[in-house]
């Protein structure tokens, strides 16, 4: 072969000698090729085996993070025998296998020879070779409003009572424009007909003099002002504290959208207190660790959120421990009854059957959350009037029950007839 190449041209010898290069190195290295598994299977079955204990970044969770591992390893049938059979490749002697054991404290690996086959491994293997691509910050709100836009937000919305003082005060100045333009009139008229000219007696004086000389017409006009700001002022005293919209920003941009929504985590898995007692709860960081040991999130913005955790419970993810200074975090509260209303989530949530969005809207399509309903008397009392009784393992009101079915059995029964409009079931 080498006395034929140098027979040829320099340049064809030249061309022959990379391409038989690069065959010998394709053949070399095919094992290390990225692998031709099915890698939408192969992120199932990691979603489903591996990432209890493995994440997708550099932080370590149970067993090192997964970031670059494909460049890491010896080859990809090394991967394939270590995933298989970890304790069997460290028994042979591999130095490598042996080396990721110490390096990770002698943490024992799980073994999936007999629980998943060389195809699925394969798979699982092209999906560590092609991670998702990180998303963008992007779709809907990126976070809660701050209590200063939430403030001009509302300012926007303002009270009848200010808009009805708006228009006083403009009939209020039209009416000064008027005298001016009429008593302007009346000394120009006087003027020309040779008649002394008009005496200024004074806004004040003219305007009681008109008081006097129409009676009825001022009456009137007051009963008309005393019963509008009576009626404003009665519906803005029960506006007091009143506050559907409501969204304060928190030192963690909680994404509910995120959690709730696209991920479809169930309500009571964070308020895990609303299916057992009067209060949901605000869950601890604890439950947020339940998850992100090992979630660092996919694009920056959440990875930032997510820094706020760890800095608040004191997680190292390079050490994969809680050795770092705690720092505990203050929320804002959302929502606030006043001291004299009960309210038991259990008995609405576990007995009565309710869904969580009747009272806090659809909270999946929330950013951070915000008050729904204006938690009023009258909206309570309203819903009791509308929600039907569900009479399911709920023996306390049987008796009570049957009597109203017994007078009307197509009635739909209540909460209002079970004693849900008495005072003392929600006022001490």
């Amino acid at each position: 072969m080498n006395k034929l190449i140098t027979k040829l041209p320099k340049s064809l010898a030249a061309f022959l000698a990379f391409v038989f290069t690069l065959v010998f190195t394709t053949i070399t290295y095919a094992g290390d090729a990225p692998s031709a598994g099915n890698i939408a299977e192969g992120q199932k079955i990691f979603k489903a085996n591996c990432a209890a204990c493995h994440s997708l970044g550099a932080n370590k969770v149970v067993g090192p993070g997964l970031q670059g591992v494909i460049d890491r390893v010896p080859s990809q049938d090394w991967m394939l025998s270590w995933i298989k059979n970890n304790n069997a490749l460290r028994k042979s002697g591999d130095a490598y296998a042996n080396k990721v054991f110490t390096d990770n404290n002698g943490a024992a690996m799980t073994v999936f020879d007999g629980q998943l086959t060389d195809d699925q491994i394969k798979n699982v293997i092209a999906f560590l070779a092609h991670p998702p691509a990180p998303e963008t910050a992007g779709g809907g709100d990126q976070g809660a409003k701050t209590g200063s836009a939430q403030t001009a937000e509302n300012s926007n919305d303002e009270h009848p009572g200010m808009i009805l003082l708006l228009i006083i005060g403009v009939l209020f100045i039209i009416i000064v424009v008027l005298r001016t333009v009429r008593r302007s009139l009346l000394s120009l008229s006087n003027e020309k007909k040779g008649l002394p000219p008009l005496e200024d007696i004074g806004l004040w004086k003219e305007t009681v003099k008109w008081i006097k000389t129409h009676k009825v017409h001022f009456a009137v006009i007051n009963i008309f002002v005393v019963v509008v700001f009576v009626v404003y002022g009665w519906e803005y005293l029960w506006g007091i504290n009143v506050t559907p919209g409501y969204q304060p920003s928190q030192p963690i941009n909680f994404r509910h959208d995120i959690h709730a929504g696209k991920n479809g985590i169930a309500c009571i898995y964070c308020h895990s207190g609303a299916e057992k007692g009067k209060v949901a709860g605000i869950p601890t960081l604890n439950v947020c660790m339940n998850c992100h040991r090992g979630i660092q999130g996919s694009n920056p913005e959440f990875q930032k959120e997510i820094a706020k955790i760890y800095d608040a419970v004191g997680w190292d993810p390079n050490k994969a421990d809680y050795t770092n200074p705690k720092h505990p975090i203050k929320w804002n509260r959302v929502h606030a009854l006043p001291d004299f209303a009960y309210f038991n989530h259990s008995q609405h949530v576990s007995v009565g059957k309710l869904d969580c969005k009747n009272c806090h809207g659809d909270v999946a399509t929330f950013t951070t959350d915000k008050q729904f309903a204006t938690l009023t008397m009258g909206w309570c009392l309203d819903c009791h009037r509308a929600t039907p009784v569900h009479m399911d393992g709920n023996g306390y009101y049987t008796k009570l029950h049957d009597v109203l079915m017994k007078q009307d059995s197509t009635r739909k029964i209540t909460e209002a007839d079970m004693g849900g409009l008495e005072c003392g079931k929600c006022h001490y």
